[in-house]
């Protein structure tokens, strides 16, 4: 009566794993568009980010001029230059459709608020952006918060 695999069986059994492994790790895909999501919502954090402390006003009451702390919500302008090492690049299925503001430019103040384009007084948002980043499969929304500039990812 024999016991046990021999060492031929064994070998088998650890190659046909091995190959069900690779097959099986080719065809797992991350989420492409949760990607894209978070890369949008920490683009406009970071554009929040770099505005507060940046004062547009100069000393004889006009305004200086500058894109510090403004950032244009579409799939061009957000992804990341090719020569840019490490930079990403947004799916080539991702599209944006942008609500709440006039247009698709988004500007943060020396405060850290929203604004609609620009940064004069009458500009501030008082409702939230819907930011909804969609994919054949999948939708997310970003929703940038009036008042603190804060962008969430409602999932």
């Amino acid at each position: 009566m024999r016991r046990g695999f021999t060492l031929i069986e064994l070998i088998f059994v650890v190659l046909l794993i091995g190959l069900l492994g690779a097959v099986g790790s080719s065809l797992y895909r991350p989420e492409k568009v949760l990607s894209d999501t978070r890369f949008i919502a920490a683009k406009i954090m970071k554009s929040r980010y770099e505005a507060i402390g940046y004062s547009r006003s100069d000393f004889d009451g006009g305004t200086l001029g500058g894109d510090a702390g403004c950032i244009t919500l579409s799939v061009d302008s957000l992804n990341d230059p090719p020569s840019k090492a490490g930079g990403y690049r947004l799916g080539k299925d991702t599209s944006l459709t942008v609500s709440g503001l006039s247009g698709n430019r988004i500007c943060f103040d020396e405060k850290g608020y929203p604004h609609d384009g620009d940064f004069s007084i009458g500009s501030l948002l008082h409702k939230k952006v819907d930011i909804n980043v969609s994919t054949p499969q999948k939708s997310l929304l970003i929703s940038v918060m009036p008042f603190s500039g804060y962008a969430k990812i409602e999932y």
